[in-house]
């Protein structure tokens, strides 16, 4: 049992020096597309006005041209509702304060509302009726 106990020992230790002796080689992820996971809590009976006001949001997208996230809404759990966007340039995007394509779709929405001021406060609204959301990066292979 002791020479058992030994030779693992000595495997394990030879391991960790052939593992020493490698220096590890940069890397970036090839093939992979990354986006962002939001999961959101909404006020209790206020998920229908947020539909509506999100409605609003992709009208306002799809006269932009700007393609709008995937979005899910959950039948149980904390959570009403996961939103999930394509970062285009990979977590680069995440560094815009607004992407071009938001720009566009700012300026979409203004003209949909009627002026800079509506627009404004119907995001304002909507995110008054956010209790609590969740951000994530994920990363998928294509």
């Amino acid at each position: 049992m002791k020479n058992i106990a030994l030779l693992v020992l000595a495997l394990f230790a030879s391991a960790l020096m052939q593992a020493q002796s490698e220096e590890p080689k940069a890397q970036k992820y090839d093939d992979v597309t990354w986006h962002t996971v939001t999961v959101i809590d909404f006020l209790p009976g206020k998920v229908g006005e947020a539909k509506e006001i999100i409605s609003k949001f992709q009208s306002a997208g799809a006269a932009a041209g700007t393609p709008g996230p995937v979005q899910y809404w959950f039948e149980t759990g904390k959570y009403d509702m996961m939103v999930i966007w394509e970062l285009k340039e990979g977590p680069a995007d995440l560094e815009w304060s607004w992407s071009p394509d938001g720009v566009k779709w700012w300026k979409a929405l203004v003209a949909q509302e009627g002026s800079e001021e509506a627009a404004t406060k119907l995001q304002d609204r909507y995110t008054s009726l956010v209790v609590s959301s969740n951000t994530n990066v994920a990363r998928k292979k294509k």
